[in-house]
């Protein structure tokens, strides 16, 4: 028996060595000892210890939906094609999830409701007159997509957040709609915004060059200049139409507004001038896009050798590939809109048949080549890591500086400190020796959690610190429950060692019951939780796990190795 409590102080002691070893790297200088690199990455500080970036992102649902009724429409145009169901017109309500069709005759109404209403089940017939169809998206349908689209948005942002290389990055949805994010250590705000915020909706769009709305027009607002522009059409023929030139993008995007001919629209482009000035010019182009960013397998950085320009060489998977092969054929001498977000990137002439589905972005930068180089990489991340579902607002920014954080260590510092000293006081005075054991377990149970934490890439927030306060409470409440149980056995007339080993015994139940339903309660707020909340509670979980090892093993092994010493009776 004596040897298996002294293997057990020994286990003990290793564990204390252990803990010590992965708390280094928190307290060492890693630059002056890169050894330390090996162990781990030391503690993680949440943003109200580290300082860092805290953003609130509002996702548009909305949008979302009215997307997917878009490429709805576009699906039910292909598949009456293919069942060969002739009709009038059809077009999406640009408000409302509706879908309006016009048959050309009567007698495809039978083969338009087996083949083309009972197949798309995302919708719903809400509305007849003669031969125009009134389809509508299902409430359950849109319900479903608003919410995927916001759980598609927080993983999108996941992937772009990690790419940049941050630890322990915060990212949970808020409320119906809101994404919480925050970024702890990381400073540069305008490179996240950017990052985070983009929508990367990538999309190749054919340039409408025979057609020349703007022809003709003679009331132009002051600051929007018309200018003649040449094209070709497929059998070589030359084209002549009207753009549009502006410095003043709302300005250009408000007079094109409604002047795009049925099946058309105007996008812009931002043109950098060599006084580094903005200029925006209008691109006439068709609604429909042939490729789009889910297509992407591949987005990477090159450089051009010949201009010394960084871009983002782009590689598409095989449908994507088959499909470019196609467009290229098709429209050959055309121009094609690269359109990044509805803006226009660049619009390359299509000089002959595109095989091996690769493409490319040019960056219209004048700034240096660092900066461009930048810029492609921020680029080619987003579009890896996928286009956001729907566009996101910055509904809240904020920025937490690190003396704040330096602050709220002291605070907690403090705090840790004066309740140890009150607990560690009292413990002694009431118990003698036994609440010097008591304390001797609070202390390693702190150097336990840390080491944890530090081990497992855990997050200490100021939460944390509270949770790690509460912790120091419940591990002292089992060693009371225990000496407490002790001194009802000895009044029982028994003898030290014996209500020594039922004081432990008999306290369990209590001890592992009250443990048990703060787990229970730390476990639902790790669930259901975000940010602060969830760092109290993983720090909490942790503390109590800690707190019951070591108030009912460790103690114990060192009352029988203070026994195995020589003391007889030990106060309690």
């Amino acid at each position: 028996m004596e040897k298996n409590w002294t293997m057990r102080g020994f286990f003990i002691l290793a564990l204390i060595i252990l803990s010590v070893v992965l708390l280094l790297p928190s307290f060492m200088d890693r630059e002056q000892y890169p050894w330390l690199g090996k162990i781990n990455d030391g503690l993680n500080l949440g943003l109200d210890l580290k300082g860092g970036i805290h953003f609130v992102l509002s996702v548009d649902v909305d949008k979302a939906v009215q997307d997917r009724v878009d490429r709805q429409t576009d699906e039910m145009t292909k598949r009456m094609e293919e069942e060969q169901v002739a009709f009038a017109s059809i077009k999406a309500d640009p408000v409302n999830p509706i879908i309006r069709i016009t048959l050309q005759n009567e007698s495809d109404t039978d083969k338009f409701r087996d083949k083309v209403i009972d197949y798309f089940r995302t919708f719903r017939k809400t509305g007849q007159d003669e031969l125009t169809y009134e389809l509508t998206m299902r409430e359950d349908y849109i319900s479903n997509l608003k919410e995927t689209s916001v759980d598609q948005a927080i993983e999108t942002l996941r992937s772009r957040i990690d790419a940049l290389g941050l630890k322990e990055p915060v990212i949970v949805k808020q409320g119906s709609n809101s994404i919480l994010i925050q970024l702890p250590g990381y400073k540069d705000v305008e490179r996240a915004r950017s990052i985070i915020g983009q929508t990367a909706q990538l999309e190749f769009k054919i340039v409408a060059e025979d057609r020349d709305p703007l022809n003709g027009l003679s009331d132009i607002p002051d600051g929007i200049t018309l200018q003649q522009g040449r094209g070709q059409n497929s059998d070589g023929g030359m084209l002549a139409y009207q753009y549009a030139v502006s410095p003043d993008k709302e300005t250009l995007l408000t007079w094109l507004k409604d002047k795009a001919p049925e099946g058309t629209e105007f996008l812009v482009e931002e043109i950098i001038r060599g006084d580094g000035k903005k200029e925006y010019m209008s691109w006439l182009v068709e609604k429909k896009a042939y490729l789009t960013g889910d297509m992407l397998t591949d987005a990477r950085v090159e450089v051009d050798q010949q201009r010394n320009r960084p871009y983002v060489s782009l590689s598409f998977d095989r449908n994507g590939a088959r499909i470019f092969e196609e467009v290229t054929g098709k429209f050959v001498k055309r121009k094609m809109a690269i359109v990044l977000d509805n803006r226009v990137n660049s619009a390359p002439q299509i000089q002959t048949k595109i095989s091996g589905g690769n493409a490319m972005i040019t960056l219209n930068s004048m700034n240096d080549f660092n900066t461009t180089l930048t810029e492609a990489k921020d680029l080619a991340l987003v579009l890896r890591a996928g286009s956001l579902p729907a566009p996101v607002t910055f509904e809240e920014n904020r920025t937490v500086g690190p003396s704040l954080g330096a602050d709220s260590i002291e605070k907690g510092k403090i705090s840790v400190a004066v309740g140890m000293l009150v607990v560690v006081l009292a413990m002694v005075i009431y118990y003698g020796f036994s609440g010097l054991v008591a304390d001797l377990a609070l202390l390693l149970n702190i150097l336990f959690i840390m080491s944890f934490m530090a081990a497992f890439g855990a997050t200490l927030t100021f939460p944390g610190i509270a949770g790690i306060v509460l912790t120091i409470g419940m591990a002292v409440d089992a060693n009371v429950l225990i000496n407490e149980r002790i001194r009802e056995e000895l009044r029982n007339g028994h003898s030290f060692l014996t209500a020594f080993e039922l004081g432990y015994e008999r306290a369990f139940s209590a001890i592992f019951d009250s443990n048990l339903t703060t787990a229970i309660a730390g476990f639902f707020l790790w669930n259901f939780g975000s940010g602060t909340v969830k760092g109290f509670a993983i720090t909490l979980l942790i503390g109590i796990a800690s707190s019951m090892f070591t108030a009912v093993y460790v103690t114990r092994v060192v009352f029988h190795l203070a026994m195995k010493l020589g003391f007889k009776k030990i106060s309690v």
